[in-house]
């Protein structure tokens, strides 16, 4: 019997140890297979927000393509009016060495000439102001445009940096999903033994506290001798007094009375 109580002691003492791992391991795998959802969720999400910032990052990268084309271009033409406007300044400076030495009959042409002349500077220099206000413009719009590209291009940076730790998060919890879930029936079926054996010796003891009880009770004690047998009764009680002989053997008549006497003829 001592041997059993112990028997289930342990069976006990496994069954609560048992059933702590396996609610730990229950909560671990739902804890897992909650990060495992949110990891890939987000990851989900950072990918989506790394392609809208790609997508801004072309279009500002175009933007920025655009406006240095335009600088280029508007380089040229501004050296190009500058050129011109060289030349043309040369031209009125000659004119007007000729205006000075010209005769009165040839100086109308010559101003005329000359004042066209003049007017055609103005002209290139306008040019060249309009030229100078458009490329400030873009200068302006191209540090804009590499700021905005450095800023989205260290968002695509940091993002992707986020994401490969979530990818790390997602993949280790994907692991000890695994894991866990291979883990969790063994010690389901192992709590299922133990509750079966602490069933069959509970059976057991149970059926063996009935044995005794049964035996205990065909042993009952038996009533002493004394209980068990009726005292008897004394001799003097168990045997009537017997009528004397003169009572019992009633006195026989005489034989005169015995016999009647006959009647005469």
């Amino acid at each position: 019997m001592k041997s059993i109580t112990k028997r289930v002691a342990e069976l006990q003492e496994m069954k609560a140890r048992t059933s702590k791992i396996r609610s730990k391991t229950v909560q671990s795998l739902k804890s897992a297979k909650s990060s495992y959802r949110k990891s890939t969720s987000s990851i989900h999400s950072i990918r989506l927000r790394v392609s809208n910032i790609r997508s801004q990052l072309d279009e500002v990268s175009n933007t920025l393509q655009h406006s240095l084309a335009q600088k280029e271009s508007i380089q040229r033409l501004k050296i190009n009016a500058e050129e011109r406007l060289k030349q043309e300044k040369e031209r009125k400076k000659q004119i007007g060495q000729v205006l000075e030495q010209s005769s009165v009959y040839a100086k109308d042409r010559i101003v005329f000439e000359f004042d066209s002349i003049s007017s055609h500077i103005d002209e290139i220099k306008n040019e060249i102001r309009q030229r100078n206000s458009i490329a400030k413009k873009v200068v302006k719009n191209i540090q804009e445009c590499n700021t905005r590209k450095s800023r989205l291009s260290t968002q695509v940076k940091n993002t992707l940096a986020s994401k490969s730790r979530l990818t790390k998060i997602m993949n280790e919890s994907k692991k000890n999903i695994v894991k866990l879930e291979k883990r969790l029936p063994s010690l389901i079926k192992t709590g299922k033994n133990v509750q079966e054996n602490l069933s069959k010796i509970n059976l057991i003891v149970r059926e063996e506290m009935k044995r005794k009880k049964s035996k205990a009770k065909r042993k009952a004690p038996r009533k002493s001798k004394a209980k068990r047998k009726a005292p008897r009764k004394s001799k003097a009680k168990r045997k009537a007094p017997r009528k004397s002989k003169a009572k019992r053997k009633a006195p026989r008549k005489s034989k005169a009375k015995r016999k009647a006497p006959r009647k005469r003829r």
